[in-house]
């Protein structure tokens, strides 16, 4: 009986500040970038070497970390991905018909 005690105000005033400096940190490290789409909706010339620019940097790449990280459906992360390894950009180290990998061309 009697419910849970409520919080007193320096506690929620410690809370408060906890989350918008966790908020903050959140926003700063996140990287904001901006994919440009042709007519047709492919990716544009200056989106590809902005991820290849990238994609070179990672150990490995898969259509999801490449979606999540630039923002793109996967379908369009595996259109680039095999673009990039047609410039040699890429080398494919395991396809299947579900998932497959990349690692950057100079580290293989």
């Amino acid at each position: 009986m009697g419910g849970k005690k409520r919080p007193t105000i320096s506690q929620l005033e410690k809370r408060m500040r906890r989350e918008r400096e966790a908020a903050k940190k959140k926003t700063k490290e996140r990287k904001t970038y901006e994919m440009k789409l042709t007519s047709k909706g492919f990716l544009t010339e200056v989106s590809l070497d902005q991820i290849a620019g990238e994609v070179v940097k990672m150990p490995y790449v898969t259509p999801y970390v490449l979606a999540s990280k630039f923002g793109l459906k996967i379908s369009r992360a595996k259109v680039a991905l095999r673009e990039l390894e047609s410039r040699g950009i890429l080398v494919a180290v395991d396809k299947n018909r579900r998932v497959p990998i990349y690692i950057p061309a100079k580290s293989s």
